[in-house]
């Protein structure tokens, strides 16, 4: 794992990571079974802890001094990223380390020129691990603030040259392969639920299906798609079945983790598929 990051410790339906410098206590409902350490030397270390107030939103009782935004670096031993992280309402700061695996994959597989298509892509992760490999990279997400985010750690990176997009993901794929485009890498981290332009609700498991079969008329000969999920309710066979319906065909499929010691913690899902 990368040097910024370390999960200290889990468990009783919470974690204990380092960021930095930056020790936090947050919420994991798949943080099942007993912590290593004492109660008291998670008080010890942490920075911050997130108290839930709802399912989706606490607050944070800070133990220490918290900036308001801090570093977080990320490098393959060839490339490197930075993004600016912070805390939020909704315990999330900007980033999911589990999801370094696929950042490594992307800055090994990734070649000069590559056209990679990001869709939900939030804070940019993913994006600047392509970009930073030399991919053409197309950061697509419907919130503007998020884009705004993820321009800041492209700019904070020193790396340009991203395509920024603001637009709901499915809508601008829908119209990227009306428009005969095709792109070398697709990734994907789609919310479980959210909202249509016209208020309309829509919940994952009934929107994958579309997702990945626009995504796989998108990708290019011997393309790639990274599908990742937090959903409950999609299963990897679910995953599987999805894909190759869509006539891809899954070369990798598991769970992204992150360790304490010998101890992991499994956290999304994922599958890695190829086009024919």
């Amino acid at each position: 794992m990368n040097r910024d990051y370390e999960l200290i410790d889990f468990g009783n339906g919470r974690k204990l990571e380092r960021f930095g410098a930056i020790v936090l206590d947050r919420p994991e409902i798949l943080a099942t079974g007993s912590c290593s350490l004492r109660q008291s030397k998670w008080q010890e270390l942490a920075s911050a802890k997130f108290v839930e107030s709802s399912k989706t939103k606490g607050k944070w009782i800070k133990h220490g001094p918290v900036p308001v935004s801090w570093d977080f670096s990320f490098d393959d031993g060839k490339h490197t990223w930075q993004a600016l992280l912070a805390l939020s309402p909704f315990k999330h700061i900007g980033i999911f380390p589990e999801q370094s695996a696929h950042w490594k994959f992307l800055m090994k597989q990734v070649k000069r020129g590559d056209r990679v298509l990001n869709l939900f892509g939030y804070t940019g992760a993913a994006s600047l691990s392509a970009a930073a490999v030399g991919g053409d990279v197309f950061h697509v997400d419907s919130s503007k603030s998020i884009v705004k985010k993820a321009a800041e750690n492209a700019n904070a990176s020193s790396i340009d040259g991203i395509h920024w997009v603001v637009e709901d993901a499915l809508a601008f794929a829908k119209k990227e392969v009306k428009r005969g485009n095709k792109y070398q890498f697709i990734i994907m981290d789609p919310p479980i639920y959210g909202r249509g332009k016209r208020g309309e609700h829509w919940k994952l498991e009934d929107l994958l299906p579309d997702l990945v079969a626009t995504s796989a008329a998108l990708l290019s000969r011997k393309g790639t798609l990274i599908l990742n999920t937090y959903s409950p309710k999609i299963e990897i066979d679910d995953m599987v079945r999805i894909a190759e319906t869509s006539k891809l065909r899954v070369d990798k499929k598991g769970w992204l983790s992150v360790s304490a010691g010998t101890r992991k913690l499994k956290l999304s899902r994922f599958v890695v598929c190829a086009s024919a």
